[in-house]
């Protein structure tokens, strides 16, 4: 029964290693970068934000991009910042990350823009203007807030195209040595059940069917 008991184990393993494995593979697919579909400001939103800590992975790299026709302007700072900056005034937040489907947002009501716009703030950690903006964050570092709005006084996001994505070398190396793991472990599991499996039909030991012979004539000559 150990026979039974360590193959079974090492079976359970392996196909729960392998569903890991395909788990991760099914996200990052086989490149060296995965990236969410893009998808559109709305109407009426100054900014859009994203606080890296909902990135669901670690020792990687992530970079958030926003494309438009008019000037941007892209900066990163503490929650506590960013978080007296736009009460109160009309944003888009990304809440969660579907590698490689979507990013998931959801609009914020308010007015339509803050006091002072957001180039004039001076405790951004990291700034960026351009019609196409992007910042790469360390997945294991302190997260920080990303925030994009236009760099103009009068300019908009409106239809501003945003995208998120991350690299994926190591997670594809992990997940491809999870399959190997998850072989060698089937393979010792399946060696393990046949080996109890064809031990139950072993013949029995030549001194063992002696005694067991004699044991039967002694029986027939009892009766």
């Amino acid at each position: 029964m150990i026979r039974v008991a360590i193959g079974a184990l090492c079976s359970a393993a392996g196909i729960v290693l392998a569903a890991l494995s395909a788990s991760a593979l099914s996200v990052v697919g086989t490149g060296e970068v995965t990236s969410t579909e893009p998808f559109s400001v709305g109407d009426g939103a100054y900014a859009i934000v994203l606080d890296e800590a909902i990135v669901p992975f670690e020792k990687t790299e992530a970079t958030l991009t926003v494309e438009s026709d008019q000037e941007l302007f892209l900066g990163t700072a503490n929650g506590v910042d960013v978080d007296d900056f736009l009460t109160g005034v009309a944003h888009e937040e990304i809440t969660d990350v579907d590698f490689p489907r979507t990013a998931i947002h959801r609009a914020v009501a308010g007015d339509p823009a803050p006091v002072s716009p957001a180039p004039t703030r001076d405790w951004w950690t990291h700034t960026d203007t351009g019609t196409s903006v992007s910042h790469t964050f360390d997945l294991d570092a302190d997260p920080q807030i990303i925030v994009v709005s236009p760099a103009e006084e009068d300019g908009t996001l409106d239809g501003a195209q945003v995208t998120l994505s991350m690299d994926v070398r190591e997670v594809l190396g992990l997940a491809l040595a999870g399959f190997a793991g998850a072989v060698a472990l089937l393979g010792m599991g399946a060696f393990y059940l046949l080996r109890w499996w064809f031990g139950r039909f072993r013949p029995m030991p030549k001194g063992r069917r002696t005694k067991s012979a004699a044991r039967g004539a002694g029986r027939e000559v009892a009766v």
